[in-house]
Parts: C-alpha cells; structure tokens; sequence
C-alpha cells in the first residue's frame, strides 16, 4: 500500500524526531554546567602484594593496577610491599605492613582513615574550599596548605606520629588543636587525646626517599602543564585523571 505525499512526509519526520530528541537528552542544556565528576582513588603504582576488601565485608581480594577505590574500601599493603593512590590532586603512599580506609572522595573532601603502618601524603595545590584529612587512632590530621606529610600509626604503642617535610596542618582531638609546620615531628601519646611532644622531623629514611623519587618522577610541585598526575609502575601506566572543578 503506498502512502500519500502527506503521510509520506508526517512519517519521515516521526523517524527524524525518534533519532534527534534521544541523541539531545544526552547533552547538558546550553550554558548549564556539565554534572560534576566523582572522584575516585586509583592505584597508581603497586610493588610486592596489596590487596583491598569493602569494610563491611570480610572479602580480600588482590588489588590491580588502575584499580579504582571508592568510599567505605580497605586497602592493606603486605609486607615489602608498597603502594600509590592518586585522587586526581594528590598521591596517598602506602608502605610495607599498612593499613588504611577510602573515607570520603568528592570534589571537595579527601578523607583517608589510617589503622597501622606509614603513609606519606602529598598535596601539591590546594585549592580553596578543599579539605584533604587523615584519621588516626590519636588525632585528626587537617592539611592547611601543599606540602608532604608523612604519618606513623603504632597501634599496639597507642601512638602517632606526624611528620611535616613541607606545609602545615592542624591535628584536632579532644584538647585544643596542635599545629605542625614544615620541619616539625609530633608524637601523639594517648587515643582520643591530643597529648604530645614535639621535635625536629627527622632524617628521611628509605620510605621517605621513595616518596620524593615519585613525586619528582610525576612533577608534583611543577606548574602545569610540566606537572603531570600519572603513575608509572612495572605494571604500566595510569593515563592523567580529568581535572576536579574547584568547589562550588
């Protein structure tokens, strides 16, 4: 059966709008901003065995380069091993025998949960409005400008210890607030307390000089578009995550 010329047409423009109007929907409307991203953690380099498990959950499974952590994750480097988790802005390293948690990941807020073990954290821009923040069985550690921070969680002593090789932070707990600039080591004493003593940092040891090594190799304090976030571990490379808009 043919169709007249008017239906003829009538269909075409049925079909034409079945096409258009499904292909429109997938794009932000003109001058409204595109949906902001999630940011994730990626493990960005690995050496030795590191596996990750959902905290509610008692399911440990090997951890793969590239892999993408998000909130409420465990992730526990074994012995000599280590391991690098980049957040799009900063690197989270892990050294032998440490434990940690992925807090809270969102353009605003970095939050990482330290049970035992070193970390070394290092914020190379910081931008307003965002928060980067380690928890500890002692202190809650808050960053207050870039830098390289490096943490000691001795479970079994009930200590920690905070060393600052360049920025500040803000350690907050029960008692008033302990600020640690560049070149200072606190040692927090007693769980829920703010009780310290405060020293010179130390000579950087081997986890140290692995930290400045990566953060040299991926231009971490160079201006862009010198400075590029990407790992290059024996397991291969991790492209350049998509920049984090600044908070609203």
């Amino acid at each position: 059966m043919k169709l007249r010329p008017q239906l003829r047409c009538a269909a075409a423009l049925v079909i034409l709008f079945g096409w258009v109007i499904p292909a429109v929907a997938q794009y932000p409307y003109p001058g409204r901003p595109a949906p902001r991203p999630t940011r994730v953690a990626i493990l960005q380099y690995m050496s030795g065995e590191v596996s990750w498990a959902q905290c509610d959950t008692d399911n440990w499974a090997a951890a793969a380069i590239n892999q993408r952590f998000t909130p409420n994750t465990c992730v526990w480097a074994d012995k000599n091993s280590r391991a690098e988790l980049g957040t799009g802005s900063a690197f989270l390293r892990m050294n032998s025998e440490t434990s940690i948690t992925v807090a809270t990941l969102n353009p605003s807020t970095v939050q990482f949960k330290v049970q035992q073990g070193a970390i070394s954290l290092t914020v190379p821009r910081l931008r307003p409005g965002e928060i980067y923040e380690i928890d500890t069985p002692n202190a809650t550690l808050t960053v207050t400008k870039s830098g390289v921070y490096r943490v000691d969680v001795f479970p079994k002593e009930d200590q920690t210890w905070v060393t600052v090789r360049k920025g500040a932070l803000a350690a907050t707990g029960t008692g008033k607030a302990v600020t640690i600039n560049s070149g200072q080591q606190v040692r927090f004493h007693t769980e829920n307390s703010l009780q310290h003593t405060a020293e010179k940092a130390p000579a950087p040891d081997g986890f140290d000089d692995w930290a400045k090594v990566r953060n040299d190799r991926l231009g971490a304090f160079k201006s862009p578009p010198f400075g590029v976030v990407v790992g290059y571990g024996p397991y291969g490379a991790v492209p350049p995550p998509a920049p984090y808009p600044p908070p609203y």
